[in-house]
């Protein structure tokens, strides 16, 4: 296998003022791990908005543990870069392939492999030896940042990408007491919903990931099964995503865009407006993730939020499914180029802000499961949307998503490819065959 450069071309957009987007808290940095006259400043990046905090929990969650950490730490600087993440996306791809990182920044699962080949990325496992609570943390917690053997990230959140939100009062009228378990029913159902001139789905695409996080992610394992899944992550040559099965799976998900499904604008919109267009009713559902929870609560009525419920998307077989994807995919990591008490205040931080003591949180404040386990959460003060979530949470099991733990590149491609199903320009077996040409160059 051999070693890819990062995000070849973007190091052109660093010199394009990227370096300005968001705001700073603490002194501006340009240098990024550059060292500097304090030993302890920290430039930290991350995507997570404070004008944003109150419908995102995983947001929230790490500005409070930043917040904590620079009141108990008074001797340490910590100058935040933020930006949407789209942006941060695109620069936290351009300072790696220049080697300009910061001190420390958010890092997709499906990047660290590349970043761990090009020499950017810290290993952490000498620091998480020590840690106190090394022992909480799940079992898959580092699937996706684990290369070699050694661990280069410790995850911030649990992301669990592929549920249902519905409307039951819609559906009721639609003939449906309960969320359809067949794919038979649900064409049925888009055929009423249609007529009521609102979609089944509202789906935000406009920054690619959630038709392939969201959907494409559970779809496809319902096709393919986990091992193929696996396959294609370890390139092991076994699986190809133009074998039949995936083919399928990228054809169900043209015929739920071909039938009308989603919202004509689908790919113009991002992720929150397909929220917004659920909580106007302007949809029937949506098919989102864990973070869903607090964007509704903060755009939806009480009526709505009364009556949304959580499901699954059918099984091909007709079966109750008890799967869908999910899994740690953002982790926090650390620059490689640092060394001494500037490593060490890194590594703390990082483990500060993003581990036990934030799972925690996570928990007592959301509901939500997190990174770490934290036992004997009492949900009864939750909303019933929360309480039905992690239910649903825990009686189910979580195959990967894909762009948490595929290569970044070959993600790309996908959710290009996918755009173009949504736009009805490209069929499943040409996208099919455009991923593997990606996967082919690994």
């Amino acid at each position: 296998m051999k070693k890819r450069m990062i995000s070849v071309g973007l190091t052109l957009m660093l010199a394009m003022g990227l370096t300005a987007c968001g705001n700073t808290s603490g002194s501006v940095s340009g240098g990024g791990a550059a060292e500097s006259d304090k030993a302890t400043e920290l430039v930290v990046s991350h995507y997570y908005l404070e004008e944003e905090r109150g419908s995102n929990a995983s947001g929230d969650t790490f500005l409070t543990m930043l917040e904590k950490y620079e009141e108990e730490h008074t001797d340490i600087t910590i100058t935040q870069q933020t930006m949407s993440q789209a942006d941060f996306t695109t620069k936290i791809q351009a300072q790696a392939a220049a080697n300009e990182l910061p001190d420390v920044f958010m890092v997709k699962g499906s990047w660290i492999k590349n970043f761990v080949d090009n020499g950017v990325l810290a290993a952490m496992d000498d620091y998480l030896e020590k840690y106190e609570y090394k022992d909480t943390f799940r079992d898959d917690a580092f699937d996706a940042c684990e290369v070699n053997g050694q661990i280069y990230g410790i995850p911030n959140q649990l992301s669990l990408t592929s549920v249902v939100f519905y409307n039951a009062e819609l559906w009721k009228e639609a003939g449906y007491d309960e969320f359809p378990t067949t794919w038979e029913e649900l064409f049925a159902a888009n055929e009423t919903f249609k007529e009521k001139g609102i979609a089944t789905f509202s789906l935000g695409n406009k920054d690619k990931w959630p038709a392939e996080s969201c959907i494409i992610s559970t779809i496809g394992d319902r096709y393919t099964g986990t091992d193929w899944t696996n396959s294609i992550i370890a390139n092991d040559g076994s699986a190809k995503f133009t074998d039949p099965k995936f083919v399928d799976a990228l054809d169900m998900f043209k015929k739920m865009s071909d039938s009308g499904m989603f919202n004509a604008d689908c790919n113009t919109i991002t992720d929150t407006q397909a929220a917004e267009y659920y909580a106007q009713g302007q949809a029937a559902a949506t098919i989102s993730g864990h973070w869903e929870i607090a964007t509704l609560q903060s755009l939806a009525d009480d009526e709505l939020l009364g009556s949304t419920r959580v499901a699954l998307l059918p099984n091909n077989d007709g079966s109750e499914p008890d799967s869908f994807s999910g899994g740690c995919g953002w982790y926090f990591g650390v620059n490689a180029n640092l060394t001494g008490e500037k490593l060490d205040a890194a590594m703390e931080f990082v483990l500060a802000t993003s581990g036990y003591d934030a799972s925690v949180y996570t928990a007592e404040t959301y509901g939500l499961p997190s990174g770490n386990i934290v036992e004997n959460v009492d949900l009864s003060g939750f909303p019933q949307l929360t309480q039905d979530f992690v239910a649903l949470v825990n009686r189910v099991s979580l195959t990967p998503t894909y762009d948490l733990q595929m290569d970044g590149a070959v993600i790309e491609v996908m959710n290009t490819g996918l755009q173009d199903i949504l736009n009805g320009t490209k069929d499943a077996g040409s996208v099919a065959e455009e991923i593997q040409t990606e996967q082919d160059q690994l």
